[in-house]
């Protein structure tokens, strides 16, 4: 390593020394040497050029070589270029002094050339180390910066979108809360995304995103912050709580889905949601957040939907039916209830459908159409499936001791989509059968076409093993999901039900007394019977029996009865002396 190239100031007030230093380091191949003999001078030459040593007397008249350093060290800090130390006597209090100040060497004079040169050769190589050494530290610095700052932009990018993400969108509403001058959130959930997914894979997907995204960011104004919530919900932040204003962004975001996605040759279909919040000074993030979700819409046409309070107590009231339901059987809170099916032709009672009640000590009375979902998502409803079914089995052993049920008459059991999911389902069903002792005619089952659905394989495998055993499977419900021809040609059921919402019109609606006409020639040509419900007039009764609908209930016949209030009622059933109480206690249904 060649140190002739270094920058050397030589500063003495004595002329004589300077000179003899420059020659010396010239005759040693020193190329940029310098000497000044005012130290006054000193702190301007290292203004305009750093040196990389400072050959410095201590003694000088008008500025010793104390407060030169000092000067120097005031101005360049950490940069103050290394300094040896020109005295004639070297006493302990300089040396003291000197070397708190940070003077790194000494030289005596007279000089002796070889001992000046080898510290001055000395003191370049051990700074030109640090000078390595620290630019090494400053580059790796820079580098870990560098890589510092690219990791935190990734920790809050999407990778496929490079959207914001989650994190990075929570400090922005952390931001926003902070300062208090108002706020709204667009809440956004793409709908079919799992769609493309299943038919394009993972590929198609991203780019569809990444297309979307770039829609929607066209949309917005620079003072919205559009960002990656989940995988296919997406935040928009405002610098606003005005709420036409952020309606009328929602329904602009909304125009990007009004077409199928065009994306390489494809055309994909993609919808969207919106919940829309607000909060006009400070607020709590997770609170604002989760107003937004509480918003979205979750159904039919409403596609923007803005936050209020009912959402969020209907919102409450669902999470508390969802905690009290769980143990609601243990508790005795829940019993059964059976609704007669009527013969057409004879008007004898034929059976009953047992339907599942819930009356919870402070919330009262709980309809099935909110707690049985609520069950079903929850997975609750397995252990209450097999409460009722062991609850109806109960029944029909106490019902066939006193007499009740004969080889035409039986209980009907609703099946939730999650029981008959369960690969041992039949098998368990069976068994439980077996266990009562009772014989296959006296129980049957009713299943809704979601229900089907859900795993249409599985679910063809369960009912064949209740149809091999002689257990008759309705199709509830029937016209009123996704109905398909497909399985009704190949599943194994004895039963379509007509439901209530093609009866209630039957007198005054022509299409409605089609479509059940159609629905019942249809089970006929599938060998299968007919029941009809939510029969509440004789006239409908009186249709239904002339198209060769097999059998009915409803409130014309009786509202769903308890267990005792069912046996008196078929006891002093009369077949053709029925009463119309279809209006009588409808609250109790």
């Amino acid at each position: 390593m060649s140190l002739n190239h270094k920058h050397i100031l030589v500063v003495d007030d004595n002329s004589i020394n300077v000179n003899l230093l420059l020659d010396l380091l010239d005759e040693h191949g020193f190329e940029n040497a310098h000497g000044l003999n005012d130290p006054r001078e000193v702190l301007t030459h290292c203004q305009q050029t750093l040196p990389d040593l400072i050959l410095l007397d201590i003694r000088m008249p008008y500025l010793d070589g104390y407060t030169v350093i000092n000067q120097l060290q005031t101005e360049f800090g950490h940069n103050t270029p290394p300094i040896i130390i020109l005295t004639a006597q070297i006493d302990d209090e300089t040396r003291h002094r000197s070397l708190s100040m940070g003077v790194r060497d000494f030289v005596t004079k007279p000089f002796q050339h070889d001992e000046v040169l080898q510290r001055i050769r000395i003191t370049l190589n051990v700074e030109h180390r640090y000078q390595v050494r620290n630019q090494q530290a400053d580059t790796l610095e820079r580098m870990v910066a560098k890589r510092t700052k690219e990791l935190n932009r990734q920790s809050r990018t999407d990778p496929i979108t490079q959207l914001a993400n989650r994190r990075a969108l929570t400090q922005m509403l952390r931001e926003a809360a902070l300062r208090g001058t108002g706020t709204g959130l667009l809440f956004i959930v793409l709908d079919h995304l799992d769609d493309v997914i299943k038919l394009h894979g993972y590929g198609v997907a991203d780019k569809l995103m990444m297309h979307i995204s770039s829609q929607l960011s066209a949309k917005l104004s620079e003072q919205c912050q559009l960002g990656l919530w989940g995988g296919s919900e997406l935040l928009v932040i405002t610098d606003h709580a005005d709420l036409e204003t952020l309606r009328q962004s929602a329904a602009q975001l909304l125009s990007c889905f009004d077409q199928d996605q065009a994306l390489g040759g494809l055309l994909l279909p993609l919808n969207a949601r919106i919940g829309i919040s607000w909060a006009d000074a400070h607020f709590e993030i997770e609170r604002l957040v989760h107003m937004a979700a509480l918003a979205l819409p979750q159904s039919g046409t409403l596609r923007i939907q803005c936050y209020n309070e009912t959402l969020e107590a209907q919102q409450r009231h669902r999470l508390n039916l969802q905690q009290a339901i769980r143990g609601a059987t243990e508790r005795g809170e829940m019993s059964l209830a059976f609704q007669p099916k009527v013969s057409l032709t004879t008007q004898c009672v034929i059976g009953a459908e047992a339907l599942l009640r819930w009356h919870h000590p402070e919330l009262g009375h709980i309809s099935p159409a909110d707690f049985i979902p609520l069950a079903e998502a929850s997975g609750d409803i397995l252990s209450i499936g097999e409460w009722v079914l062991e609850k109806a089995m109960q029944h029909i052993v106490e019902w066939r001791l006193k007499g009740l049920l004969d080889d035409h008459f039986h209980i009907a059991v609703n099946v939730a989509a999650r029981q008959l999911a369960r690969k041992d389902f039949a098998q368990t069903l069976l068994s439980k059968l077996a266990e009562h002792e009772i014989p296959a005619p006296f129980f049957a089952l009713e299943v809704t076409e979601s229900g089907l659905l859900s795993d249409m394989q599985n679910a063809r495998t369960q009912l064949a093993q209740l149809a091999e055993a002689d257990i008759a499977v309705a199709i509830d419900d029937f016209g009123t999901g996704h109905s398909s021809l497909a399985y009704v040609k190949t599943l194994p059921f004895s039963t379509l039900k007509i439901d209530r919402a093609f009866v209630m019109d039957l007198e005054d609606d022509a299409v409605d007394r089609h479509l059940a006409l159609t629905i019942t020639q249809l089970a006929h040509a599938v060998g299968c019977d007919v029941v009809a419900e939510g029969i509440e007039t004789s006239a409908q009764a009186d249709y239904l029996r002339s198209i060769g609908c097999e059998a009915a209930q409803g409130y014309y016949y009786a509202r769903p009865l308890t267990a005792d209030a069912f046996f008196t009622w078929c006891t002093e059933w009369a077949p053709n002396a029925q009463k119309n109480i279809a209006m009588e206690a409808a609250d109790g249904a």
